[in-house]
């Protein structure tokens, strides 16, 4: 991400300010996952130390600050939230088996089954020790309802006699998969700041505008990146029998296609009947419309983060908003 802003406070600038509360996110979860004695640390360090975006503490650093939180309680929200991000990838990939996370082999290829759900668990209980340490009951129950939300959202899918057919249902499931997470980070870092009640809204509604578009983005990646900025394969979802947005796109234009309409039937095809499906998503017109669907989210977000106060904050959260649907296509 580039230098947030110029604006200057007593001593530092925001940017300054921004990078040496980042720097402590990570120092706190590097803490969380020091125990050296512990494989289920040794697993979670690694995966912790891989990287990714950090969007989330993020997006928490910046909306608590615009909001006038406390930068040590808040630097423990971030740390909290992306140590449940963190949580629900090891579940995750164990549910739909995948082999690579970060561009290295998924926690569920290295290991049992029950071993990878402890170690999600692992990883749980120290974003619960994280959220904690912010000292915010309101905080803590908003934390409690998007792990429910997430939970049930997964529960639903897991359960689905057949898979996602329609945009309705993708819609909800991305709702309750990625959106309820930065809806939690925008809104308990509101929350952290004693905004009033339109504010808190408002934090909240930005999140889980952004994480549809996020979510959407990462969906049409899938069928049009590059498989070493992945650190998965091109086209993995279908592979997996998981039927995204320019998926669904392309079955309201062909709603006869007997490959994806087997697809979401029994969640399982044959690779030449694979290879050729991803082909015709992409040389259709459903990837370009599932990414004006994303810049839809992104507008909305945008707006309701114009009536937060104008300070250098809000104008970095604008350029996170607008970067979901700036990343690399091709």
């Amino acid at each position: 991400m580039s230098d947030i802003t110029t604006t200057t406070y007593p001593t530092l600038t925001l940017a300054d300010l921004f990078q040496e509360r980042l720097q402590q996110v990570e120092t706190l979860l590097d803490v969380q996952v020091a125990d050296e004695y512990s494989s289920l640390a040794l697993a979670l360090r690694q995966l912790i130390r891989a990287g990714g975006k950090r969007i989330r503490p993020r997006l928490v650093l910046l909306t608590g600050s615009l909001l006038g939180s406390d930068p040590n309680r808040l630097v423990h929200l971030a740390a909290a939230v992306e140590m449940l991000h963190t949580a629900t990838l090891i579940h995750d990939d164990l549910i739909d088996e995948s082999v690579l996370r970060r561009g290295m082999e998924a926690l569920n290829v290295q290991w049992t089954p029950a071993a990878t759900v402890l170690a999600g668990d692992f990883a749980f209980t120290r974003a619960a020790e994280l959220v904690a340490a912010a000292d915010s009951t309101a905080v803590m129950h908003l934390f409690a309802e998007s792990m429910a939300v997430m939970v049930a959202g997964e529960m639903r899918q897991l359960l689905r006699e057949r898979g996602i057919a329609s945009r309705e249902e993708y819609y909800d499931w991305i709702s309750a998969k990625t959106a309820a997470l930065f809806e939690l980070a925008t809104g308990a870092a509101a929350l952290l700041g004693r905004a009033d009640a339109k504010s808190v809204d408002a934090g909240r509604r930005f999140g889980h505008e952004i994480g549809m578009a996020f979510q959407i983005m990462d969906d049409v990646l899938d069928f049009t990146g590059n498989p070493v900025t992945l650190g998965k394969p091109v086209g993995s979802d279908l592979r997996q029998g998981v039927v995204t947005l320019p998926a669904l796109y392309y079955l309201e234009a062909h709603p006869d296609d007997s490959a994806l309409n087997a697809l979401i039937a029994d969640k399982r095809s044959n690779e030449h009947s694979l290879n050729r499906l991803l082909a015709a998503i992409r040389e259709s017109g459903a990837i370009q419309s599932a990414l004006a669907e994303a810049q839809t989210f992104v507008g909305r977000a945008l707006e309701v983060l114009a009536s937060l106060p104008g300070r250098p904050e809000r104008f970095a959260l604008e350029e996170i908003a607008r970067a979901i649907v700036e990343r690399e296509r091709k």
